[in-house]
């Protein structure tokens, strides 16, 4: 956990404290705090990777703040995997790009930058400045896509429970944008997507 929350995965550039707190917060139940929190978003932002224990990360600190503050409905939000229920911006957000960027590998393999390494940080922060061009970009990769019309109804789909885009994401929002992008590419290494998708054609 504190390597993933560490810069280059090296504990050397870590603060002891931030392990001393995460200890105590596993034997003693109390909230993780926001220092862990803030790294892994700060680690996930900087190099746009989301891996199973970044995301578990994001997940329980958000479900463990959720319940000390005695917000259950919030609380069940924070699924294992992908949750159709939840409609917050963030988790939207981070679904819809999860869709652009498969959007994107349908068409084009062995990319030097896709949009995720080009546009993951800005997207989970400041979502109004990215979103409109990576839609527009999408249609050009559907376009050249045999999986081009599931996708732009997967697009749709999560469009239609999206008012608008938000100027900017504060830091929970941010937190539900990773979980959406890591629960929607769950869903795409799912070994029946093909066949589902062959169906829906």
């Amino acid at each position: 956990i504190l390597k993933e929350a560490a810069v280059r995965r090296d504990l050397k550039n870590l603060s002891p404290l931030l392990a001393g707190n995460l200890a105590k917060s596993i034997f003693t139940g109390q909230s993780y705090g926001g220092s862990l929190y803030n790294q892994i978003l700060g680690r996930i932002r900087t190099e746009g990777q989301v891996n199973d224990i970044r995301a578990g990360i994001v997940k329980a600190c958000m479900k463990r703040k959720a319940r000390k503050l005695g917000d259950i409905k919030k609380e069940a939000l924070f699924t294992v995997s992908l949750n159709e229920q939840n409609c917050s911006k963030g988790y939207l957000l981070g679904r819809l790009f999860a869709v652009l960027e498969k959007a994107q590998q349908d068409v084009t393999q062995n990319l030097n930058a896709s949009i995720k390494d080009r546009y993951f940080g800005a997207a989970s922060a400041t979502p109004q400045s990215v979103f409109p061009v990576l839609i527009k970009l999408s249609q050009h990769h559907m376009a050249k896509s045999n999986y081009g019309s599931f996708r732009d109804r997967e697009i749709q789909k999560i469009l239609e429970k999206l008012e608008s885009f938000p100027a900017h994401l504060n830091l929970e929002e941010q937190g539900n944008f990773i979980l959406g992008y890591y629960h929607q590419k769950q869903v795409f290494y799912k070994p029946s997507e093909e066949k589902t998708m062959e169906e829906e054609k």
